[in-house]
């Protein structure tokens, strides 16, 4: 009986798959997204804040930079998906998956977390302030809403929503089938609930956490092999998004808003990164190292620039400085102070539990 001569591939082999770590526009959108939460704290001290400036206009002007979160869910969408997807029907990672989640997010948000607390004792009585402050309080650390919607730090309700995906998306790698669905339930429940009449619920089921689906369909689109136009989806993205901000300010900065901004950052990430794997994009290394630091930009610039706020009106106020000089030395001390922490403690911290490099982390 012969014997059949050995197949040989001579077709071209396919290129790996691109890490989510070696995708360095991702990491610059993180940085473009923490800038442009900052932008919109900077101009609320200046034009909303009572006992402050009280400039209304600069700040309707730039609130529509608030819109950074939405990019913020997106790509949080890429980033876990891309990184644990071959890690579907594999409960024995599911310990791994916890740990890296807690270890990025749990140790530096308490350290930001404790001094807020005292602020917040030391200027306002808690219990008029919040209700259900034990709730309030133990929710704040676990980062889960128990009993209540409430948060003690302001920018800290996107951690919320973060933590909730991050535990849906772990179903999937517990039991691939059961993840999906519950998964799928989840976002369909948050589209339908997008005006509930309970506050507690609209937390739970936000309608911006259809910004964790669109991140995921970004990520399937990448994996794809079909030829994908990557300059009419990002200058696409750009106009939306771009419109987004615009309408957001002065005009009107409802749901439906922020969920076109989400679309127009799923575009921007999807077509960036394509661009960047055919080598028509180049990051450069100062975005990348601010995408690096803006989980620390994001935690401190809040309480960094209403510390400065409240000193610099108090005591500077009668100086020639223009409204456009405050806020970008709000601007500047956020952001400053936020790459400092990052550097300083995030990431000590990070190698402290057994993470060397940040890049590509979600």
């Amino acid at each position: 009986m012969p014997i059949a001569a050995p197949r040989i591939d001579v077709s071209a082999p396919k290129l790996p798959l691109v890490r989510p770590k070696e995708i360095k526009s991702l990491q610059a959108a993180r940085g473009i997204a923490a800038f442009l939460v900052v932008t919109c704290h900077s101009a609320a001290f200046l034009g909303e804040e009572p006992g402050l400036w009280q400039r209304t206009p600069i700040y309707l002007w730039f609130r529509g930079t608030v819109l950074g979160v939405q990019m913020f869910f997106v790509i949080s969408g890429v980033v876990i998906f891309r990184a644990h997807r071959e890690d579907f029907d594999q409960p024995q990672k599911a310990g791994a998956f916890y740990w890296k989640r807690f270890r990025r997010i749990y140790p530096l948000y308490w350290i930001c977390l404790l001094p807020t607390l005292w602020k917040h004792r030391a200027v306002t009585d808690l219990h008029a302030s919040y209700q259900h402050l034990p709730s309030v309080i133990v929710s704040s650390y676990l980062l889960i809403h128990l009993f209540s919607y409430q948060t003690i730090m302001v920018q800290a309700w996107t951690l919320f929503d973060e933590i909730q995906f991050y535990l849906v998306f772990s179903l999937c790698i517990l039991n691939r089938r059961v993840g999906l669905t519950v998964l799928g339930v989840w976002l369909a429940a948050s589209f339908l609930f997008l005006a509930p009449a309970n506050p507690y619920w609209l937390v739970v089921f936000s309608p911006f956490h259809l910004l964790f689906g669109l991140g995921i369909l970004v990520a399937l689109a990448l994996e794809s092999e079909k030829r994908i136009p990557a300059d009419p989806i990002f200058w696409l993205g750009m106009a939306v998004f771009a419109g987004s901000l615009v309408v957001a300010g002065p005009f009107h900065r409802g749901v439906i808003v922020r969920l076109l901004a989400g679309v127009g950052a799923a575009c921007i990430l999807l077509g960036a990164a394509l661009l960047e794997r055919r080598s028509r994009l180049t990051i450069p290394r100062w975005l990348a190292l601010l995408g690096d630091a803006s989980y620390s930009i994001y935690l401190i610039h809040f309480m960094v620039i209403s510390t400065i706020a409240r000193f610099a009106y108090t005591h500077w106020s009668h100086l020639p400085v223009p409204i456009g000089g405050w806020m970008l030395l709000f601007i500047f001390l956020g952001v400053g102070v936020g790459i400092a922490m990052h550097y300083g403690v995030e990431r000590p911290l990070l190698r402290a539990f057994g993470k060397k490099s940040i890049a590509g982390l979600g």
